[in-house]
């Protein structure tokens, strides 16, 4: 926004810049999360968690088969692992993790304008030029960004922990870090959007449901990711579901099966068996069905927020 002023008698003109209004919505709600103590020790909390979940997970899989050597009938009992940093691991413990960081997201996200309706300053708020979209918009994106730098938080978990286990534990394969990029985006990201738009705008327009609306979103979170996969067994999920399953715990149950591990004749020692295991582990996840459904859940999940902007009134009742 410029506003043009005039000086003296040559009529001179200055253009004199103001942020934003947007930006500086957005700046507020950085220093406030920059300056809370609590904020960082959520954060280092989280990432220390995360680390230890990619380790305590490193190997979801494991499995042994016997073999048989020559004519005679003697064998020997060979045995191996999935890594689970890998494609086919992260299959197993993505979803698992995922439950974990969005536990946390709402308490972040939700009450960037209910929290103003709550200590009472949203009024005096309300009495400045600040316009209403900046306001809504402004918290929203904040929060939004920060909940992203914590999803960063969960791939750097698993790239790191990854790398660390590759030099510790024996045939630990590297990550992959394409394949692991790849199902950050397909599964991570669009659960953040989704549930950082959800979780404000929802609180956004039900002020004094909020708590209820983080403990709604947590509950259906989790039977998502992992009770109804549990409950599902070695029953096929339907197509649709697998696609368009916005925890990914049916959708990794659906993909699953094209990283199951068929021994052959020829495998006769645990090295050959190890490289047949690395070989199907660390394949490209087929992105075909799942990947745009997810991204276009993450997306539509904004027009929730634009809901709540539309309908947010410059003056309410306050609570009581």
């Amino acid at each position: 926004m410029n506003i043009t002023a005039l000086t003296g008698t040559g009529q001179q003109t200055q253009a004199i810049g103001r942020p934003s209004p947007l930006l500086s919505v957005m700046a507020w709600e950085f220093r406030r999360f920059l300056a809370s103590r609590l904020f960082w020790f959520q954060a280092l909390g989280l990432f220390g968690f995360l680390l230890l979940m990619t380790w305590a997970l490193h190997a979801p899989d494991q499995f042994s088969a016997g073999v048989s050597r020559g004519g005679g009938g003697s064998g020997e009992s060979l045995s191996g692992f999935v890594a689970g940093t890998s494609t086919g691991g992260l299959l197993h413990t993505l979803p698992i993790v995922l439950v974990v960081l969005v536990l946390l997201l709402p308490f972040l996200t939700a009450d960037g304008v209910t929290r103003d309706v709550h200590r009472r300053t949203h009024e005096l708020l309300m009495t400045t030029a600040l316009p209403t979209w900046a306001y809504v918009w402004g918290r929203y994106l904040a929060g939004l960004v920060i909940s992203l730098g914590l999803a960063l938080l969960l791939l750097a978990s698993i790239l790191g922990m990854g790398g660390l286990l590759h030099l510790t534990i024996t045939n630990y394969p590297v990550p992959e870090i394409g394949n692991v990029l790849l199902l950050w985006v397909g599964m991570v990201l669009p659960a953040t959007i989704l549930v950082s738009s959800f979780g404000f705008a929802l609180s956004t327009l039900l002020p004094r449901l909020s708590t209820l609306v983080k403990v709604v979103i947590m509950v259906a979170w989790i039977v998502g990711a992992l009770v109804i996969p549990l409950g599902l067994g070695n029953t096929t999920p339907p197509a649709w579901y697998v696609n368009w399953d916005p925890t990914s715990g049916i959708t990794a149950l659906g993909i699953l099966p094209s990283y199951s591990i068929n021994l052959g004749p020829t495998i006769t020692n645990e090295a050959q068996l190890q490289q047949l295991i690395l070989s199907v582990e660390n394949k490209m996840p087929d992105i075909a069905g799942w990947f745009a459904p997810h991204l276009l859940l993450g997306g539509c999940s904004l027009a929730l927020v634009l809901v709540a902007a539309l309908a947010f009134k410059r003056s309410r009742d306050v609570l009581h």
